[in-house]
C-alpha cells in the first residue's frame, strides 16, 4: 500500500501518540513504516526507587505508624503517576507506552494505596504489552495487585469468593454472557480457591484452602486448578474476539465493523495470542486508514500528544494530577474493575469546554481563544487558586516549526477532514496552531 503523508501521520498518532513531520520516513511504504515502529520498541520499566519495605517489620508497627506509612505510600504512587506520564511523552518508542496504557485500562486494578503493587503490575503490563497474551493473562492473574483487588485471598474451599472468576470471564477474556453460565463461574471460583501471595507478594497456592474436588467447567469435568481454567479459556476463540474488539475500539474506532473484527480475531487466535502479530495486521490493514478522526482522545492521550507535539515537560506534578482529575482519567485509579468506559464518555459539556480551552492554555501561558461559560471560568480560577495550578509552560516555537517545516500544519495536528478548517489553516505560524488546538476537531484522533 502506497501511503500519503496523511496516512503516515495517522499511523504515528494512533500507534505512538504523535510524531513530528521530520521524524517520519516519507519514502516508506505502510508495511515498512509499521515494521520500523515495531523494530524500534524497547521495554523500559518506570524508573522509580522505592525504599526497602519489610512486611514482617510492618506488621509490628503501631496503628499511627501504619497510617503515616499509608499516607507516604499514596505520595509515592502520585510520583509514579507523574513519571509514567513523562515517560510516555519523552520515550520515542511510544508503542510500548501506548499498549501499556491500553492494558492498564483492560486489566483495570486500583493500586493508588500501594506503590510496590503499582510498579509490579505496571511492569507486568509493559513487559508483555507486545508479547504473548497468554503470558500477560498469567502474569496479571498471579500478581499481588490483582489477587488483592479481586479478593482472591478470600476465596477458600469452604468460603468461595467469585469476584475474580466473574471478572476473568466477563471482562478479561470471554466477554459478557459468552459461552459460560453462572454455574461455570461458581466452579471456576472453586478452581482458583487457595490462590494467594506471601508477604513479599510472590504467588502461591495454599493446599489447605484449595478445593480438590471435581469441578464441571464449560461442560468438562475434572479436578481443575486455576491454570487449567486459564488454558480452557484461551482455547475458546471468543477470548480472541473479545480482546480484538477492545483493541479495535481503542485503536480503530468506537463503532465496530464485524468483518474487520473477525479478521483481527482470526489473526490473533491463529498466532496463539501473539499481540504483535495482531497489532501489525491492524496497522497494515487498509481499513485502519479509513478511521481517521473517529476516536475521541482519552485525557491521557490528549495530554501526552500535546506534550510530544510541543516538547512539554509538565514540570509540576500537581498540574498533571489536577488535569487527570478534571478530565476524568487518573492513572492507577480506574473507576472500577471494568476500567474507563472511553469513547463519548470522555466528554460531557463541561469537559468539552475545558478541553477546547486547555490546548491554548497549556502552550501559550493562559492565552484563551474563545469565550467560555462563567461557570467554567469560575471552576478553573478557583481550582488554580486552591491548588496553585499552572496550565502553561514555555514552548520553543522555532524548534516546533523547524521540525515540521514541510508539513501541512492542519494535517499534522488535526485528525479530521473538516474542509473549512483545512483550507483556512495552512500557514505556519503560532496563531494557526493556537486556533487548531482549540477546535473540536483537535479532540479527535
Amino acid at each position: 500500500m502506497k501511503p500519503t503523508i496523511s496516512h503516515l501521520y495517522h499511523l504515528h498518532a494512533r500507534a505512538e501518540f504523535f510524531a513530528h513531520h521530520n521524524d517520519i520516513k516519507l519514502t516508506y511504504s505502510i508495511e515498512q513504516a509499521v515494521d520500523q515502529i515495531f523494530k524500534n520498541q524497547k521495554v523500559e520499566d518506570i524508573d522509580y526507587n522505592l525504599p526497602r519495605w519489610d512486611p514482617e517489620q510492618n506488621k509490628k508497627q503501631s496503628d499511627k505508624k501504619k497510617k503515616e506509612m499509608r499516607k507516604t505510600w499514596r505520595g509515592h504512587v502520585r510520583a509514579i503517576n507523574h513519571l509514567w506520564l513523562k515517560q510516555m511523552m519523552e520515550n520515542d518508542k511510544g508503542l510500548v507506552e501506548k499498549m501499556t496504557l491500553f492494558w492498564h485500562g483492560h486489566f483495570a486494578c486500583r493500586t493508588v494505596d500501594n506503590p510496590y503493587l503499582t510498579l509490579e503490575l505496571n511492569s507486568i503490563l509493559r513487559k508483555n504489552a507486545l508479547g504473548s497474551f497468554r503470558d500477560l493473562l498469567y502474569g496479571v492473574s498471579k500478581s499481588a495487585a490483582m489477587i488483592g483487588y479481586l479478593h482472591l485471598r478470600q476465596n477458600k474451599k469452604d468460603q468461595p469468593n467469585e469476584d475474580f472468576a466473574r471478572e476473568l470471564c466477563e471482562l478479561f477474556t470471554l466477554g459478557r454472557d459468552v459461552d459460560y453460565t453462572e454455574k461455570d463461574v461458581t466452579e471456576i471460583a472453586r478452581a482458583f480457591s487457595g490462590w494467594t501471595t506471601d508477604l513479599k507478594g510472590n504467588w502461591l497456592v495454599r493446599p489447605r484452602i484449595h478445593d480438590e474436588g471435581e469441578k464441571t467447567i464449560f461442560g468438562k469435568t475434572g479436578n481443575y486448578g486455576g491454570e487449567d481454567v486459564l488454558e480452557m479459556i484461551l482455547e475458546n476463540k471468543n477470548t480472541a474476539k473479545h480482546i480484538a474488539a477492545k483493541v479495535y475500539r481503542f485503536f480503530v474506532q468506537e463503532l465496530v465493523n464485524e468483518d474487520h473484527l473477525n479478521e483481527l480475531a482470526d489473526v490473533f487466535y491463529k498466532s496463539n495470542y501473539d499481540i504483535t502479530a495482531m497489532m501489525k495486521h491492524l496497522f497494515k490493514s487498509e481499513w485502519f486508514y479509513q478511521s481517521k478522526g473517529k476516536i475521541i482522545k482519552s485525557p491521557i492521550e490528549f495530554m501526552v500528544s500535546m506534550g510530544k507535539m510541543f516538547e512539554l515537560k509538565y514540570p509540576e506534578q500537581k498540574t498533571t494530577e489536577a488535569l487527570q482529575r478534571y478530565l476524568g482519567h487518573v492513572l492507577f485509579d480506574p473507576p472500577n474493575v471494568a476500567g474507563w468506559p472511553g469513547g463519548r464518555q470522555w466528554i460531557d459539556a463541561s469537559r468539552l469546554a475545558l478541553r477546547l480551552r486547555l490546548g491554548s492554555l497549556i502552550i501559550n501561558k493562559g492565552y484563551v481563544m474563545d469565550e467560555l461559560s462563567p461557570e467554567l471560568d469560575e471552576m478553573i480560577t478557583s481550582k488554580q487558586k486552591k491548588k496553585d495550578i499552572k496550565f502553561f509552560e514555555e514552548v520553543d516555537w522555532n524548534k516546533f516549526f523547524d521540525k515540521n517545516k514541510d508539513a501541512n500544519i492542519f494535517d499534522l495536528l488535526v485528525r479530521s477532514d473538516n474542509p473549512d478548517l483545512h483550507s483556512k489553516y495552512k500557514v505556519h505560524e503560532m496563531k494557526t496552531v493556537l486556533h487548531l488546538v482549540s477546535t473540536p476537531d483537535f479532540q479527535l484522533t
